[in-house]
């Protein structure tokens, strides 16, 4: 109890469930109270708990008192105990010293400001990108997903400040382009799904009579998105043997070549024609002969194309014809 009352706890209540407890602290009684009333009515317990009405003697702390939170089944058990305002001199210090801090760094400027002075777009954008560079850190677990209690937290922070759907789903595409292009492994559906959301938004192309709005400015970051995009996924399907080893993950290359497809369909909603997205894949297929020769006589220590002369050029033709 002593470290929660060094970080500013000032009433305190312990939950017992088959011999582990766990003790919390809160720094106003009334908010004390509603932690007590919503843990007894989720653990089905029959009897309300009562504030605490008398002193407990022969402690220290003269200024402790208990209340004992009765279950309906033996298996949980809750304790509140309450500790007024005087506090021991050495705490007091140590909480106006973590005031003191706050102020210094702007904290308690920044939490009491009013909600209609901040730029919120721009809070939610660092929010989000700070989010998924923790959610990264395992980024064979995540691969770009958000965990549910992160969604928890974005979709909360949207309703309450009215961030657009547009709007967050671009700076999530850009967080995204921003990994994949340094070689991150980012799950291609996760990608098609925020791109998609963004087309209805900016070209209006559903089949539903909602309304959706887009403003200038996230058009214009649509588009520059829309060019990364495509840019990386011709780099990635150019060298599909680095990105997609033995056609691992699963099913990527199938997304990828799915989401390129979504990236060529034209602004009115139409899809592009077979034969537009054969040339983009050959296009890359050509390239990606290249890149193989070049790396494979990189890795044999062949000096193509300076020994032989115009042979290598032949030789590079010859190798996209059999490609």
């Amino acid at each position: 109890m002593s470290d929660l009352a060094a970080t500013g706890g000032k009433y305190f209540f312990n939950l017992v469930k088959e011999g582990d407890s766990v003790m919390f602290a809160t720094d106003d009684e009334n908010e004390r109270q509603l932690w007590i009333q919503a843990i007894y009515r989720a653990t089905g317990q029959t009897h309300k708990p009562v504030p605490p009405s008398k002193i407990i003697s022969g402690s220290n702390n003269s200024n402790l008192q208990n209340v004992s939170l009765t279950p309906d089944n033996k298996s949980s058990s809750a304790t509140s105990i309450l500790t007024s305002r005087g506090n021991t001199s050495s705490i007091g210090s140590r909480t106006q010293g973590d005031v003191d801090r706050a102020r210094k760094h702007g904290l308690d400027e920044f939490v009491s400001i009013e909600p209609w002075k901040v730029n919120h777009a721009e809070l939610f954008a660092l929010l989000q990108s700070k989010s998924l560079d923790y959610r990264m850190k395992d980024s064979y677990v995540s691969l770009g997903w958000f965990s549910p209690s992160q969604m928890f937290i974005l979709d909360e922070y949207c309703a309450r400040y009215g961030v657009r759907g547009c709007h967050r789903h671009l700076c999530y595409l850009s967080d995204l382009l921003d990994r994949a292009e340094q070689g991150i492994i980012i799950d291609p559906a996760i990608v098609h799904y925020s791109y998609a959301f963004c087309c209805c938004h900016v070209f209006g192309n559903t089949q539903d009579t909602n309304i959706r709005t887009v403003l200038v400015d996230e058009r214009q970051m649509f588009m520059g998105i829309r060019q990364r995009l495509y840019a990386l996924l011709e780099k990635q399907i150019t060298e599909f043997r680095y990105y997609f080893p033995f056609g691992r993950p699963e099913g990527a290359l199938k997304l990828t070549l799915g989401l390129l497809e979504r990236v060529l369909m034209k602004d009115t909603g139409a899809p592009a024609s077979a034969e537009e997205v054969r040339e983009v894949i050959r296009r890359c297929l050509e390239q990606a002969a290249l890149v193989n020769y070049a790396r494979i006589s990189e890795y044999a220590a062949i000096e193509s194309g300076r020994d032989k002369g115009g042979e290598y050029s032949q030789t590079s033709s010859k190798l996209i014809e059999i490609q």
